[in-house]
């Protein structure tokens, strides 16, 4: 129902009245609703729908809280909840609406006929606290949905997170034991005398596990590469290879332009392809290429055995840990090959100079 002209120009003036209360009331509190122009804009746009209900109330209009008001602040409290805005910020600018519009319907209700100001004040009052509670309490399912969703996702990575910790860490270095072991059970049949001490290499292997389940109960970080990258690939090659000139290696670069954590990584994908080849390729020969330049890391291993399938899912707990290992990174990692013609395993991923943050900045892909 259309307003007289009169009617609507003092509902205008009401609720700029009560809008101007309510910024001087946030203002004075500090509420960042009112300080962040952003936060402002749609905190006063539902202000001013509310208010107006509570003036149609007040000039006897019948008045109900839309159900599009329900669902625009359902999505008002997502937007607070990825702005991080506190609830009880939101509960403190509910309190202030209510005073700034309680205050101006009263001194409105004093310029109405005395015969109906009591019941009219009391009908925009009760307008006033519905209109608020409907809205705030259907911005709180919008906001504690949105947080769940968010330790949904937070949970869903430290599950993705662990699963590769113990593949590459754990499984990676059991797999170096068994390996050790059974080299040197078939050394030992043929009465080969290994250049290697195949039980040393297992027990070292097996003290990185223990080294690693104890940083893991204690939540500490351990730093795994204790030398350079090369030396830690040829250390690696060394112990799981039966041949030790089967692995070349270069690093290309300089080293220091890697930050720490992006090194740590780095050596887990490039063992990872290690593993694959010995385990998977029976390859005779395997070069391991990384160039470190000032701005991004190009890293190859590449080998000379049966190849990749024609048909693959590409869903192994190896790969999978090496893809999201180097996207984390912001870059990608490819896989090439066929049917006897070796594998590549080729990775690239940006150094974006914060050197100290361990990672590069830019968000990649996998292919």
């Amino acid at each position: 129902m259309a307003l007289p002209a009169d009617a609507a120009a003092d509902r205008s003036g009401l609720v700029e009245a009560a809008v101007a209360r309510y910024a001087h009331g946030l203002r004075e509190a500090g509420n960042p609703l009112v300080l962040h122009p952003e936060l402002w804009a749609s905190c006063e746009r539902q202000a001013r729908q509310i208010l107006g209900e509570c003036v149609d109330a007040l000039h006897g209009a019948p008045v109900e809280v839309a159900q599009e008001a329900e669902l625009a602040s359902m999505a008002l409290g997502v937007q607070r909840s990825s702005e991080k805005v506190p609830p009880i910020d939101s509960v403190h600018a509910a309190r202030v609406l209510f005073d700034a519009g309680v205050g101006t319907m009263t001194e409105a209700a004093a310029r109405l006929p005395a015969d109906i100001t009591l019941p009219r004040c009391l009908s925009a009052v009760r307008m006033l606290h519905e209109a608020i509670f409907t809205r705030v309490s259907a911005a709180a399912i919008g906001y504690e949905s949105a947080t769940l969703r968010d330790v949904g996702e937070v949970s869903t990575a430290r599950r993705h997170q662990l699963a590769r910790d113990l593949h590459d860490h754990i499984g990676s270095s059991i797999s170096l034991a068994l390996r050790c072991l059974d080299l040197y059970e078939a050394e030992r049949a043929k009465g080969v005398t290994s250049t290697r001490d195949r039980l040393a290499d297992a027990r070292h292997a097996l003290r990185d596990v223990f080294g690693f389940t104890r940083s893991m109960v204690s939540g500490l970080r351990v730093n795994e590469l204790h030398d350079g990258l090369k030396e830690e690939i040829d250390a690696y090659s060394a112990a799981a290879s039966d041949r030790p000139a089967e692995v070349s290696s270069r690093i290309d670069g300089d080293e220091s332009w890697l930050p720490e954590q992006a090194r740590q990584e780095l050596f887990l994908v490039v063992r990872e392809a290690l593993r694959n080849a010995f385990t998977h390729a029976r390859a005779r020969h395997i070069d391991v290429l990384v160039s470190i330049f000032p701005d991004a890391v190009h890293a190859t291993v590449t080998d000379d055995g049966v190849g990749l399938p024609h048909r693959r899912d590409g869903k192994g707990t190896g790969l999978t840990a090496m893809r999201q290992r180097v996207t984390a990174l912001g870059g990608t990692l490819e896989l090439i090959g066929g049917p006897g013609r070796g594998t590549r395993v080729q990775v690239r991923f940006p150094l974006d100079g914060d050197r100290e943050s361990g990672a590069g900045g830019a968000v990649g892909g996998v292919r």
